[in-house]
This record gives C-alpha cells, sequence and structure tokens, in this order.
C-alpha cells in the first residue's frame, strides 16, 4: 500500500514540474499600447532660460511620456525628452526659431502614435523693469549686480563719476560694459573699474555713478530700459597704523561785516564758531575769513578774536597782511602742547581771481607753516589754509579753470617752500581750504580739486568712515534742519582736506549739525584724521 502511495506522489509532481516548465516557456502577454497623445499645447516660458513649457492631455495607460522636437517642420534631427510627468520643458531655444514639436505616449517599452505636430516659440516680449540693483565698494572699481529683467535679451552697465548723465554736454568720461547676453548662463555682476583720467579713482574721493540698461533686440532693438541709479565709493586708501596720528579741522567762518542782513554778527556767532572747534579738539586747525573786526570799529581782527576763545590752540602767525578783507583772516592755528612751529610764510602767485583783469590781481593769502610732532618721532609736515576767491564774472575762462589755475600755482608755489630732500623726497603736506569749486565738475573737468589730485594730493574724504557727506559743506547759512541730503548721496563739497606725500584717513566729518543755538557759519567745519609719514 505504501508503495502505490508512493509512485502516485511520484507522478504528481513530475507533472508539476512539467507544468511549471511549460508555464515559463510561455510567452508574457502584450502591454497594452498607450492611446495617442492629444492637446500638446505651449503653457509657459523661461525667456533667460531659453525654455518652454509644453503640456498635454493624460493617457490613462501611460506610464511616462517622449517629446520629440526640432526646428524642422518633418522633424528631421530632433531631440528627445523623457518625462514621466504631463508636461515638459524643452530648452536651448533660439528666441528667433520655430520649433516643431510632437508627444508620445508610453506604456513600459511599448509607445502609442506620436500626437499632432504643434509650432512653438520662444516668443519675444516688451523688455520689463528693473529689480533692486546693487553697488559695492571694490579694491579701485566698484561691483554692481543686477537681478534678472523680464524679457531682456542682453544687458549693459553705464558708470562715471558723474551724477546726471542727461546733462548737456556731458563733460564727465561714461564708460560702458559691452552688451553681454541675458540668456543662460549671464553675467548679471560686473566689476567697474576706477581710473585717473575721468575722476573716479580712490584719490578723488568720489563716488561711482553706475546705471544698468537692458533691452530685447528680438522684440524693439531701438527701446533700453534704465535702471535707477546707484552709487558706491572704491575701498579708499588704508592709513599706516604707525605713523603719526593728526586730526585736522578746516572751517571757513565767515568773515565779520560779511552777514547777510539781519544775521546775528560776529560777536553772536563767534561763541558758537568757538563751541563748534573746541568740542572737537582738533590738533590742527586751518580758519578761512576769519577777518573783519571783532567788535566794532578798531577793535581787534576776528582771527585774533577767535584765538582767545580756542584755549587749546594758538596762531601760527597774527601779523596783519595787505590783502583784501575776507583773505585777510586765512590763518592756521595748531596745539602746542603736541607741535612746534619750525618755519612758516605765505605761499605766493597764487592769484586772486576777485580781481579782474589778471595784470591787476594781487596774490591771495595763503598761509603755511612747517610742524613738528612733540612726541619723540620727529615727524614733520607741512600745513596750508587755502581760500581761492570766486573769479570776476569778466574773466573770459571758465570758473572753474580759473579755480584750476589757481590749484597749479598752489602746486608750484608749495614746491618753493618743500623742496626735495637728497632723496628726493618732500615733507608730506596737509592742505584745509575753501577751494569755492564744487565737488562736480558740472561743466569742465580742470577745477580746483582735480588739479591738486593730479598734482598728488589725495582727498581725505576717501576714508575708512564718512560722516555727513550726504550734505554740501557749504549751508548757506541754514540750520540743521533746513540742510538736506544731496540726492545723489554725495553732497557738493567746496571746503577740502587734502593730504600730499601720503594717503587714506581714518575718518572724515562735515559737521552739518554743530549743535549751537547760533548757525556759527555759511559753511560746516570738516575734519579728518590722518597718519602723517616720517620722512627721513
Amino acid at each position: 500500500m505504501s508503495r502505490h502511495r508512493t509512485i502516485r506522489g511520484a507522478a504528481i509532481s513530475a507533472f508539476a514540474i512539467v507544468a511549471i516548465v511549460l508555464a515559463a516557456a510561455a510567452p508574457a502577454a502584450a502591454a497594452t499600447k498607450p492611446a495617442q497623445v492629444t492637446g500638446v499645447t505651449k503653457s509657459t516660458q523661461d525667456w533667460a532660460g531659453k525654455s518652454v513649457k509644453v503640456t498635454w492631455k493624460g493617457v490613462s495607460n501611460a506610464t511616462s511620456y517622449v517629446v520629440k522636437w526640432s526646428t524642422r517642420s518633418d522633424l528631421g534631427s530632433p531631440i528627445y525628452k523623457d518625462t514621466t510627468t504631463v508636461g515638459a520643458w524643452i530648452t536651448k531655444l533660439q528666441p528667433a526659431a520655430t520649433y516643431y514639436v510632437t508627444v508620445a505616449a508610453k506604456n513600459g517599452s511599448t509607445a502609442g502614435a506620436w500626437a499632432k505636430t504643434v509650432t512653438t516659440k520662444l516668443q519675444p516680449n516688451a523688455v520689463s523693469t528693473f529689480g533692486t540693483i546693487s553697488a559695492k565698494p571694490a579694491e579701485n572699481a566698484v561691483s554692481v549686480s543686477i537681478p534678472e529683467v523680464a524679457n531682456a535679451s542682453d544687458y549693459q552697465v553705464r558708470w562715471s563719476a558723474g551724477a546726471n548723465e542727461n546733462r548737456t554736454p556731458d563733460r564727465w568720461t561714461p564708460h560702458f560694459t559691452s552688451w553681454s547676453s541675458a540668456f543662460d548662463p549671464a553675467t548679471r555682476t560686473w566689476t567697474l573699474p576706477a581710473s585717473d583720467g575721468d575722476l573716479t579713482s580712490v584719490a578723488y574721493g568720489n563716488p561711482i555713478y553706475v546705471r544698468a540698461m537692458a533691452r530685447n533686440t528680438y522684440f524693439d532693438s531701438s527701446y533700453v530700459r534704465k535702471s535707477t541709479q546707484v552709487s558706491a565709493w572704491p575701498i579708499p586708501a588704508k592709513p599706516v597704523s604707525s605713523d603719526t596720528v593728526v586730526h585736522v579741522a578746516s572751517y571757513n567762518v565767515m568773515c565779520s561785516g560779511c552777514e547777510k542782513p539781519g544775521a546775528p554778527g560776529w560777536t553772536t556767532r563767534a561763541p558758537a564758531i568757538a563751541s563748534t572747534i573746541n568740542a572737537k579738539d582738533p590738533d590742527v586747525l586751518t580758519v578761512l575769513e576769519a577777518s573783519g573786526y571783532s567788535n566794532g570799529s578798531g577793535s581787534s581782527q576776528a582771527y585774533v578774536d577767535l584765538d582767545r576763545r580756542l584755549p587749546d590752540l594758538q596762531l601760527v602767525d597774527d601779523a596783519p597782511m595787505t590783502v583784501s578783507k575776507s583773505h585777510q583772516g586765512n590763518r592756521i592755528l595748531y596745539n602746542p602742547a603736541k607741535y612746534s612751529v619750525l618755519a612758516h610764510g605765505v605761499l605766493t602767485g597764487i592769484k586772486d581771481y576777485e580781481v579782474y583783469p589778471a595784470s591787476s590781481a594781487p596774490d591771495t593769502n595763503t598761509p603755511w607753516a612747517k610742524l613738528q610732532s612733540k612726541d619723540g618721532s620727529g615727524t614733520t609736515f607741512i600745513v596750508v589754509a587755502a581760500h581761492y576767491g570766486i573769479p570776476n564774472g569778466s574773466y573770459s575762462q571758465a570758473r572753474k579753470t580759473l579755480l584750476g589755475q589757481n590749484s597749479a600755482q598752489l602746486l608750484s608755489a608749495l614746491n618753493r617752500v618743500n623742496p626735495p630732500d637728497a632723496n628726493g623726497k618732500r615733507l608730506p603736506v596737509v592742505l584745509g581750504g575753501d577751494l569755492n569749486d564744487n565737488r562736480y565738475p558740472e561743466d569742465a573737468t580742470d577745477g580746483a580739486q582735480p588739479t591738486l589730485i593730479r598734482g598728488g594730493f589725495y582727498d581725505s574724504s576717501a576714508s575708512q568712515h564718512r560722516y555727513g557727506t550726504a550734505k554740501a559743506t557749504y549751508n548757506d547759512y541754514k540750520p540743521a534742519s533746513q540742510q538736506a541730503d544731496d540726492p545723489n548721496k554725495d553732497g557738493q563739497r567746496i571746503d577740502y582736506i587734502l593730504t600730499q606725500g601720503f594717503q587714506g584717513s581714518d575718518e572724515f566729518v562735515n559737521n552739518w549739525n554743530p549743535g549751537t543755538p547760533v548757525v556759527p557759519s555759511d559753511h560746516n567745519m570738516i575734519e579728518a584724521v590722518v597718519h602723517v609719514p616720517l620722512v627721513r
């Protein structure tokens, strides 16, 4: 009995094995072929990415889709893209080209029929507006970055030291980058170099004004969209920390008797002037227009009266001079506890073009002093107090040209009193003054400050720290509440602290709010902290 069961079991097992083998050898059921895709259409585009997204109606049994496109109507030399979603981006499109597109559904490896071919293109549109652009300091340059501008095909950047590109004529030297593609990979950050020739190098203390432009040449090649203007200063020169620190101030105090009708006179203004100076406690001070009677006819000159009110400072020279009223008060004061006066005098040949003609123009009172530090370092330097007169309107030359001539005359006169030593080195110079020449050469670039910079000076407003420089240094005798920031973020200045033989400053301040109940002068006091080198 057990034998028969064994034989039957063996037979059953053999049949099972045959069945399994036959089943394995049988062909698999074919996948159902997907239906033809319909409804292929462009849904959106990414202009900057040179891409168009196409969508279609989904097929129920599709596990994936394949998109095919070509610039040829017969779909020759196509590009393929597989996707598991309904919709796909077709990429690397040329804006002017028409593309032919079709889609097929797939179920596994089984593909359905190609959809009816449709055409699409990267559609050009009017270039949109700019978002926020930014400018940042760079080494002898500024860096500007812009966001993507919708529908742009090209970008360009313009920069110069001029705040108003629409001025006619525009005497600033503008620079332009080449037009660059707005398509990926796009350039949207540029480093814009500064240079001496266009007054943008660090020594001039000028911000660089930047404006970006965008266009779409496939839509309207003649239209250019402009960004708002932004600005930044190049990274300023860093003072040498081991050099002697000198705190310099310069103040045009408005001569006594020069006040507007009804305005407070010297006796009222002088305490406010002295308070402003004493509060900042400079080591060296150049004062301009500290002239006229301090308290009525026969009284002392204003510069003598001011000296009495400044306990820590002393006049280098209080002797009267035979010059015009306002220039009589151009003086240098210093802290005698910190410095000794080794020599002093007046620079010659700097003409007062307030007088016409030039053959009759006297020299302007431009005092200089050679100071030596008492700190044991032996540091010796020259201080100059400069005040150029406003040129007479009868001159044929432009005002700025004449003021530039004053600077050229000053450079020559300074070289005469500061000759080179045996090593060819001159003493460092600190110049403070009112050059009566706005920082912006609105109609010329040969003015007072640029001429001095080209002669080796450095504008200390190109400083590690700036304060109050958005406002003008000439306040037109307005209180602080009426002194507005310049819309270009860099106030006009006619008052300067310039250095020769060294560069950089720790700090530059335009004291537009002296905090006194009386407006002291029609100018603000400016100050700078500089590091004066030792010339061996």
